[in-house]
């Protein structure tokens, strides 16, 4: 099998599988678009396609047995997984959705860069399920024949994921930025606290979930 055949698989996996508009950076980069601030929203995106490709790379390696050899470390990751979604949630309960700015290139880029770059990679890469996850349709896909899971293919098809991913969501911000003045502010501001609440009360459960299993 060619190197190029798993660039190709990664990035079919990493756009069709980000299609589902229910996790969190898919909702966060949707709510930014919608607001007009499309910079920070294609940071966000960027950020979390890094993490996402980072994580399928470790799968196809099978780096996923570290977690099997040191559960703390997995334990970890889900402590601060936990607490992110509770601070970017209650953040985007608590503001609501920001007045829409006017789409020039001189409001675009205003504040918060590497901040949005780095919320969509934290909320990716410590998602430790996530590995589990890509492991799972990777050993989906072995057994039809279509992918080999070698650790010296694991970065190209990495990079195909990453790739994916980020073509997901300039295509969501595409059709945001053609149609998104369609959604009222009012029904945003109530989607973005909604999400925020939704978020809280993720990472809330994610958090007593830790606690009782001790």
């Amino acid at each position: 099998m060619s190197f190029g055949f798993e660039i190709l698989a990664g990035f079919l996996m990493g756009f069709f599988g980000s299609i589902p508009l229910a996790g969190p950076v898919a909702l966060l980069v949707m709510t930014r678009g919608l607001s007009r601030e499309f910079f920070q929203a294609r940071l966000i995106a960027g950020g979390a396609s890094l993490a996402e490709g980072i994580l399928a790379a470790c799968a196809f390696a099978g780096i996923s047995m570290i977690y099997e050899r040191f559960p703390d470390l997995e334990r970890v990751f889900q402590w601060l997984a936990g607490a992110v979604l509770v601070g970017v949630g209650a953040w985007f309960w608590i503001q609501g959705m920001p007045g829409r700015e006017k789409d020039h290139p001189g409001t675009a880029r205003q504040g918060g860069g590497w901040a949005a770059f780095l919320l969509g990679f934290g909320l990716v890469i410590c998602n430790p399920g996530m590995i589990g996850t890509w492991g799972g349709a990777i050993a989906a896909l072995e057994t039809t024949g279509i992918l080999s899971p070698d650790f010296s293919r694991a970065l190209g098809f990495g990079a195909g994921v990453c790739v994916g991913v980020f073509s997901w969501f300039l295509l969501l911000l595409k059709l945001i930025r053609s149609y998104g003045d369609l959604v009222a502010s009012s029904t945003l501001n109530l989607l973005t606290k909604s999400i925020g609440c939704v978020l809280c009360v993720a990472g809330v459960f994610a958090i007593v979930s830790l606690l009782a299993a001790g």
